[in-house]
C-alpha cells in the first residue's frame, strides 16, 4: 500500500514538472511571436504610402497605388487587430493553465504573422518600384533632353558630312523631339506605364539615329569622292594602256565605268532616303567591280613583263624539242632496218612532232600579235605556261623512247652471249651423259632435252635474221632459261644417282652371299638401272638395303662422293 502511494506521488511530481516546463516553453514561443510582430514593417509601409501618395500618379500606376493602400488598411485594421487579440487570448490560456488551447492559438499566431509579413514586404516592394520608376523617368527627362541637344548640335556643326541625308536626319530628330514631349507629359501626368513605353521608343530612335550618323559620313565620302576618284584613275589608266599597245579579251571597262558612275548617284539617292541596306548593297557592288577592273589591268601589266621575259625562252624550248624529235626520228628510222620496233616508237615520235608543230603555230601567232600591237598579254602568258609544261612532257617522252631503243644493240649482244651459253650447256649435258656409258635415258628426259635443243635452234635462227624482233628473242631467252635450269638439275640428279648407285652395288658384293634381302634389293636396283633407266629409284633401293646391313655406310659413301665431286670441279 505504501509503495502504491509512493508511485502515485512520483507520477504526480513528474506530471507537475512536465506541465511546468511545457508552460514555460509556450511562454517563450509567445514572447518570440511578440518580437516578430514588433518587427513587422507596418509603420515603414505607412510612411512609404504617405510619401508615394505625394507623387502624381495616373492610369495603371495610380490603380496599383490604391491597391497597395487598401491592402495596408486591411492589414492594420483587421489582420494586426486579430493578431493582438489572439496574443491576449494565448496569454490568458497560459495563466489559467489551458495549455492545449494556448498551444493551438500560438501556432495559429505564427502562421498569421508570417502571412502579414509577406503582404507588407510585397507592398513595400511595389511602393519602392513606383517611387524608383518616377525617379528614373524624371532623371530620363534631363538625360534625353541633353542627348537631343547633342544630336542637334552635331547635325548643325557637321551638316556637310551628312550630304543629302541631312534633311531626313532632321526629320528623324523632329520625330524624337515629338516622342520626348509626349514622354515628359506622361511623366508629369503620372502614367508611369505609358511613360516607360515612350522612353523605350525614344531610346530605340536615338540608337537608330546615332547608328545612322556614324555610318553616313564614311558612306557619303565613298560615294561622292572616293569611288569617283578611283573611277577617274581607272579611266586614265585604261586610256594610257590602250595607247601603249595593251589589249583586253573583252574590253568593256569604259562602259563599266559609266555604269558605276550612275551607281554612285543611285547610292547617294538611297542614302538621302536613309535606305542604308540598299546603299550598302550599291557600295559593295561598286567596290567589288572597281577591284575587279584594277585586277584586270594589273593582270595585263604583269603578264606583259612575263611574256617579254619568256618569249626567247619559249622559242629556244620549241627549237630544242623540234631538233631532238628530228634526231630521234632519224635514229628510229635507222634502227628499223635491223630491228622490229614493236612499241609504236615511230608513231609516237610522229605524234610528238605534231604536238610541237601546234605549239609552234600558237607561238608564231602570239609573236605576230605582239609585233602587230594586238597582243592580249594575259592570254599569251597562259599560252607560254602551257607550252613550257607540254614541251617538258614531250622531252620526257622523247627521252623514254630514246632510252627504250638505246638498249636494243646491248640486248642483242646479251642474247647472242646467252645463245652461246645455251649451246655449251647442251654440249656439256651430252658429254657428261655419254661419259657415264649409261644403258639409256627415260623418255621424259629425252623429250625435255630435245625441246630445249629445238628452242635453242629456233633462237639461233631468229637472232641471225636480217631484221630481228628483240621482244620475240627476249621471250624465247626467258623460256629457254627456265627450261634449261630444270634440264641441268635433272642431269645432275641422273649423274649423281647413277654413280652412287654403281658404287653401292659394288659395295654390296661383299654381303651378297650372306644376305638374301640384300641380294633381292641388288636385283631390283639393277632392274631399275639397266632396264628402266630410273637411276634415282635404283639408288634409293640400294641405299635402304645397305643401311639395314651396315647402318651409316651409305651416308659415309655419299659424303665421300660429293667431296670428290667438289675436288674435280
Amino acid at each position: 500500500m505504501i509503495d502504491l502511494v509512493i508511485f502515485i506521488i512520483v507520477v504526480l511530481v513528474i506530471l507537475l514538472l512536465a506541465t511546468f516546463f511545457y508552460r514555460k516553453n509556450l511562454f517563450k514561443r509567445l514572447d518570440g511571436l511578440e518580437k516578430q510582430k514588433a518587427n513587422l514593417k507596418d509603420v515603414m509601409v505607412g510612411d512609404e504610402l504617405e510619401a508615394t501618395g505625394k507623387i502624381k500618379l495616373n492610369g495603371e500606376s495610380f490603380d496599383k497605388f490604391n491597391e497597395y493602400k487598401e491592402q495596408y488598411e486591411k492589414i492594420t485594421n483587421s489582420d494586426l487587430t486579430s493578431i493582438r487579440s489572439d496574443m491576449s487570448d494565448a496569454e490568458d490560456f497560459l495563466n489559467s493553465y489551458k495549455l492545449l488551447s494556448a498551444s493551438v492559438t500560438i501556432g495559429d499566431l505564427g502562421d498569421a504573422i508570417e502571412v502579414v509579413d509577406g503582404k507588407l514586404n510585397d507592398i513595400h516592394d511595389g511602393l519602392s518600384e513606383l517611387q524608383e520608376v518616377d525617379s528614373l523617368h524624371r532623371k530620363a527627362i534631363e538625360d534625353v533632353d541633353n542627348t537631343i541637344r547633342e544630336i542637334n548640335q552635331q547635325l548643325l556643326s557637321q551638316n556637310y558630312s551628312f550630304g543629302p541625308s541631312s534633311d531626313k536626319l532632321e526629320d528623324k530628330l523632329s520625330t524624337i523631339k515629338g516622342v520626348y514631349e509626349e514622354f515628359v507629359a506622361e511623366t508629369e501626368n503620372g502614367d508611369q506605364n505609358k511613360a516607360e513605353e515612350l522612353l523605350g521608343k525614344i531610346n530605340n530612335l536615338i540608337n537608330e539615329m546615332n547608328e545612322l550618323m556614324k555610318i553616313i559620313p564614311d558612306t557619303y565620302v565613298s560615294l561622292s569622292k572616293e569611288f569617283p576618284r578611283q573611277l577617274d584613275e581607272i579611266e586614265r589608266g585604261h586610256r594610257t594602256m590602250i595607247q601603249t599597245d595593251y589589249n583586253f579579251v573583252e574590253d568593256d571597262i569604259d562602259d563599266t565605268i559609266n555604269t558605276l558612275k550612275e551607281s554612285c548617284q543611285e547610292g547617294l539617292k538611297s542614302l538621302a532616303e536613309l535606305d542604308i541596306p540598299e546603299t550598302k548593297k550599291t557600295c559593295t557592288y561598286i567596290e567589288e567591280t572597281i577591284d575587279s577592273m584594277y585586277a584586270i589591268m594589273e593582270k595585263e601589266i604583269v603578264a606583259k613583263r612575263k611574256v617579254k621575259k619568256n618569249i626567247s625562252l619559249v622559242y629556244d624550248f620549241i627549237f630544242h624539242a623540234k631538233n631532238q624529235n628530228r634526231i630521234l626520228s632519224d635514229e628510229l628510222e635507222g634502227l628499223s632496218k635491223n630491228y622490229n620496233l614493236e612499241h609504236d616508237e615511230i608513231e609516237n615520235t610522229a605524234e610528238l612532232a605534231d604536238k610541237i608543230s601546234k605549239i609552234e603555230t600558237i607561238y608564231n601567232n602570239d609573236y605576230d600579235a605582239i609585233n602587230g600591237n594586238k597582243a592580249v598579254y594575259s592570254v599569251i602568258q597562259k599560252h607560254q605556261q602551257d607550252a613550257k609544261q607540254e614541251l617538258s612532257s614531250i622531252e620526257k617522252q622523247q627521252k623514254d623512247i630514246n632510252d627504250s631503243v638505246a638498249e636494243l644493240s646491248k640486248e642483242e649482244r646479251v642474247a647472242r652471249d646467252s645463245l652461246q651459253k645455251f649451246d655449251l650447256q647442251l654440249l656439256n649435258i651430252r658429254r657428261r651423259i655419254d661419259n657415264l656409258n649409261l644403258p639409256g635415258l627415260t623418255e621424259d628426259f629425252l623429250e625435255r632435252y630435245d625441246y630445249v635443243y629445238n628452242e635453242v635452234s629456233n633462237l639461233s635462227a631468229s637472232i641471225n635474221q636480217v631484221k630481228i624482233s628483240m621482244d620475240e628473242i627476249n621471250q624465247k631467252l626467258a623460256n629457254i632459261s627456265d627450261t634449261m635450269d630444270h634440264l641441268l638439275s635433272d642431269t645432275e640428279n641422273i649423274v649423281d644417282s647413277a654413280m652412287l648407285s654403281e658404287r653401292l652395288m659394288q659395295f654390296a658384293n661383299r654381303y651378297k652371299n650372306a644376305n638374301e634381302d640384300l641380294n633381292a634389293a641388288c636385283a631390283q636396283a639393277k632392274d631399275y638401272f639397266d632396264n628402266r633407266y630410273q637411276y634415282e629409284k635404283s639408288l634409293a633401293t640400294m641405299a635402304a638395303a645397305i643401311e639395314k646391313v651396315n647402318p651409316g655406310a651409305y651416308k659415309q659413301m655419299e659424303t665421300e662422293y660429293y667431296n670428290e665431286k667438289k675436288t674435280t670441279k
